[in-house]
């Protein structure tokens, strides 16, 4: 750079500028060539700046997971959907007029699983706890009535549940035992779960979470 242009120089971490003092008599020709020197050569008006680094910007990183933490709350969170929704506003209609325990735990087994049709009183054929309003039918097959005979049995003391039917079998609460063949679907309990109550009730709360 010409004419006591700056000249700029890296010494010491610093970044030197050179400008030629004012009354400084004009330097040969050769100095006319841009050149660096250190600050301590420098004669002149000097200007000095700190090179400062600049750090490289990051977006600050997202705070780690823990997967068995997620799994828990979301686990947490479904057991509590599942409370609320052993209490919901489930249709006993069809129920008649049953013991109060016999309505309070099919509205426990119907409310968790999608409000299956209810049947409580009524006249059987056979020798049966529906007439004394101490049974109830929850309609359902497969999978869902799978479901049903599990949490029934589950909380059968908090229930009172005295016996399951399913399938074919019957479950007193130490086991599945095979039934003889009453020649139907419905006499053989494919379409629906029947459970009969102890006459005393049962003790305690049913808690949902024993339940798939």
């Amino acid at each position: 750079m010409r004419n006591g242009m700056a000249a700029a120089a890296a010494a010491g971490g610093a970044l030197v500028v050179t400008v030629p003092a004012l009354n400084a008599p004009v330097a040969p020709a050769a100095a006319d060539d841009m050149y660096i020197r250190s600050a301590a050569e420098t004669d002149g008006l000097r200007m000095v700046a700190n090179l400062v680094p600049v750090a490289a910007t990051h977006e600050p990183e997202p705070p780690e997971l823990d997967v068995s933490d997620l799994v828990k709350a979301v686990g947490l969170h479904a057991l509590e959907e599942r409370r609320a929704a052993a209490n919901c506003d489930a249709d006993l209609g069809g129920l008649g007029r049953v013991k109060p325990w016999v309505r309070d735990a099919a509205r426990f087994l119907s409310c968790l699983y999608d409000e299956p049709d209810l049947i409580g009183i009524g006249q059987r054929s056979r020798d049966s706890d529906h007439p004394r309003g101490l049974a109830v039918d929850l309609m359902a097959r497969g999978e869902k009535g799978d479901r049903i005979a599990k949490c029934a049995l589950a909380n059968q003391e908090e229930l009172g549940v005295e016996y399951v039917i399913w399938k074919q079998r019957i479950n007193y609460g130490d086991g599945w035992e095979r039934m003889e063949d009453r020649g139907g679907i419905t006499e053989n309990h494919y379409d629906h779960v029947h459970i009969s109550f102890e006459r005393g009730g049962g003790e305690g709360t049913p808690l949902a979470e024993r339940c798939g």
